[in-house]
């Protein structure tokens, strides 16, 4: 937490630099705001400081109407507690499922917290819930019932109570006047802190779309999507005006809200430092000049680990493209079709992306794949199959490259790409990849794998970083 000083100035300047880094509660209106709000300072004597929204709220203040403190970006987290969030909100809210699958105890999970927040998890999860309604409540146009279970409630009553309880008024009158939409889908603002380039994000993408899966145009990022028993769709744009992404979403059942918002925050990299990650690269001569030139380049995700998965194995030693053309093929073949859910106008994707059972046993005929790739998804599918929590138990990319590379056909720069944008992993590291090796070749004398490593232990905990931004070197080059 900064200095009650340093908030001090923070707030009375209204320094947008520390948006989200803390919360200022004002002790006389029980409200708490964002430094950035536009409303009049109130007097230092009435004033105090939460490092977190969820903190400020428990101890029992409101969101500000005017800043809107559950609209605030969200900060880096350590990568213990993002784990547990994610495996929190993929479990559906059961904090021992979370525990079991990360194989720690609940205390751990408790003491990590406490440590963290100053808030036991099912405090700051309650929390979370709470922020997250009043969001809905108050930007979608989504019946007061699917906000209920969009935010992990199991009741309407439940809900009902508690957001009486807590911000002292009913749903309904949170929400106003805002009429409720007749198609079923909403939009969420995903803030973010600058810089991000949304442009060079979607060009990414948009050179390794499966047409039958995506639309990517030079304004939106689209996908079908499925998680269990919920499908659907996801649409992603840039807000006109602020430093946030609108994410649309229709859906089949919104008590999975929470953890699509959770993946696409990951995926378009949305809670990075970009300031402290640059600071750690610049001292290369090359990582600086990428970064100076595109300060906004963040780390490309993925929608579903499985999924991105396939299509690394598929990009062993071929291009993208090449990759990306096979990867297609795949969801057209065995993917299920998406009829269940109405498509935006303009758009039209046809596939699912076919599940682990649905690859199972499968010969992989007519795909244009080598006997040893087909073999070797064969072999990862069947893997999967039984080690389904394989990346969802927390292991370093160190363990997971000892771990997946027993398996035949999978090597080292498999599991570190899957690393990289399959998990977000802001330290896992592709050394082999050709890209790395040309861009840091110097007069024609490429350098050795373990040169690579060696100099890339300077980069830690950002190798991923540092490999996105020397592949970004490559595609500048005139």
């Amino acid at each position: 937490m900064f200095s009650i000083e340093v908030c001090e100035n923070a707030r009375l300047s209204r320094d947008a630099r520390f948006d989200g880094k803390f919360f200022t509660a004002v002790i006389t209106t029980g409200i708490f705001c964002r430094p950035i709000c536009p409303a009049r300072p109130p007097k230092p004597e009435n004033v105090t400081y939460y490092e977190s929204a969820e903190l400020a709220q428990q101890s029992g203040f409101r969101p500000c109407k005017r800043c809107f403190p559950q609209l605030a970006p969200n900060l880096p987290l350590p990568r213990k507690i993002k784990q547990i969030t994610q495996t929190y909100y993929e479990n559906n809210y059961s904090l021992q499922k979370c525990a079991e699958q990360l194989d720690i105890s609940e205390r751990q999970i408790r003491r990590l917290f406490l440590q963290y927040y100053g808030l036991p998890p099912s405090e700051f999860f309650h929390q979370q819930r709470l922020l997250l309604a009043h969001k809905l409540l108050i930007s979608t146009s989504l019946s007061i019932t699917d906000v209920a279970f969009a935010a992990g409630f199991n009741s309407i009553r439940r809900f009902n109570e508690v957001i009486l309880q807590t911000y002292k008024t009913s749903p309904s009158k949170i929400r106003g006047n805002k009429k409720i939409s007749s198609d079923m889908q909403v939009t969420i603002l995903l803030p973010y802190k600058a810089p991000f380039d949304w442009p060079l994000m979607l060009n990414f993408f948009r050179s390794r779309k499966m047409s039958n899966i995506e639309d990517i145009s030079t304004e939106h990022y689209f996908r079908t999507v499925e998680l269990e028993n919920c499908r659907g769709w996801i649409k992603v744009t840039h807000h006109q005006d602020k430093s946030a992404l609108n994410l649309t979403v229709k859906l089949t059942d919104y008590s999975y809200l929470h953890q699509i918002i959770a993946r696409v925050r990951r995926m378009f990299d949305l809670d990075a430092d970009m300031q402290l990650i640059h600071q750690h690269l610049i001292t290369h001569p090359k990582l600086a000049s990428v970064i100076e030139q595109f300060p906004g380049l963040r780390l490309p995700g993925c929608w579903d680990i499985f999924e991105f998965s396939i299509r690394a194995i598929l990009g062993q030693q071929i291009s993208v493209k090449g990759a990306t053309t096979l990867a297609q093929r795949i969801a057209e073949k065995y993917g299920e079709t998406a009829v269940d859910i109405e498509q935006p106008e303009n758009i039209s994707v046809s596939k699912y992306f076919p599940s682990v059972a649905a690859l199972i046993n499968i010969d992989y005929q007519e795909i244009g794949l080598t006997r040893s790739r087909i073999a070797t998804l064969q072999t990862w599918v069947a893997y999967f199959q039984e080690h389904d929590t394989v990346f969802a138990k927390g292991l370093t990319i160190e363990e997971l490259e000892v771990k997946l590379t027993e398996l035949k056909g999978i090597g080292p720069w498999t599991v570190n790409y899957i690393g990289m944008r399959g998990l977000s992993d802001p330290d896992a590291f592709p050394s082999a990849d050709l890209g790395i090796i040309k861009a840091l070749t110097i007069d024609e004398v490429k350098p050795k794998n373990k040169d690579i490593l060696a100099l890339a232990e300077k980069w830690q905990p950002w190798r991923a970083y540092a490999a996105i931004y020397l592949w970004q070197s490559l595609a500048t080059k005139t």
